[in-house]
């Protein structure tokens, strides 16, 4: 028979915002994927699933590792790996492809998270969000995030360009209206077996 005890000597508060995970320069070179991309509405759920512009209503398009976004996968890769270690410590062995999102003028997503319910092998367990626009560059669209699933307890922000948000896949979040301007970033989710 064995004692318990605490795996680690505090919680984890399995949220952190990477700054300047990306220069300027770096983040025009991502912008410039976006004329390759072939842009549909963003749905929930599975990509067969109808838009609801009640829900969701944003334009996006998924991004896989090629000659122009490589560098990309393995720069974020190198950034999960030391806020992993750091936040959240977790089992993980890479990414989904990665989601080019943009919103304009009254488009938004309600509160949401991202877990995959199923018993999937694979699961979502880190999400992250890289801003691709400056806060000036739009009005509204404030990123959301309630603090371990607490609606009582909520973070409101709007990062910098290049900056990147990282939470538990499980969290609540959500992306505020935008009311002027356009705002743009890239999202992935961070896959990990699923524990038993």
């Amino acid at each position: 028979m064995t004692f318990g005890f605490y795996k680690y000597n505090a919680p984890l508060e399995c949220f952190a915002v990477w700054e300047n995970g990306f220069t300027p320069e770096e983040v025009d070179k991502i912008l410039y994927l976006e004329s390759l991309q072939n842009f549909g509405k963003g749905v929930v759920g599975d990509q067969n699933a109808l838009p609801d512009k009640h829900i969701r209503d944003s334009e996006v398009a998924f991004i896989r590792p090629d000659q122009h976004s490589q560098w990309v996968f393995e720069r974020l890769g190198q950034i999960t790996s030391a806020v992993n270690h750091q936040q959240f410590m977790y089992d993980i062995e890479g990414v989904e492809s990665l989601q080019y999102t943009k919103y304009q003028i009254d488009q938004h997503y309600t509160w949401h998270w991202d877990v995959e319910f199923g018993w999937q092998n694979y699961q979502r367990k880190i999400s992250f969000v890289m801003m691709l626009t400056e806060p000036d560059e739009y009005e509204g669209g404030e990123f959301e995030i309630c603090v371990n699933g607490n609606f009582d307890d909520t973070k409101l922000m709007k990062p910098k360009k290049g900056d990147v948000i990282f939470f538990a896949s499980w969290m609540p979040h959500r992306v505020k209206s935008v009311t002027s301007g356009e705002r743009k970033s890239l999202v992935g989710w961070v896959m990990g077996k699923r524990q038993s």
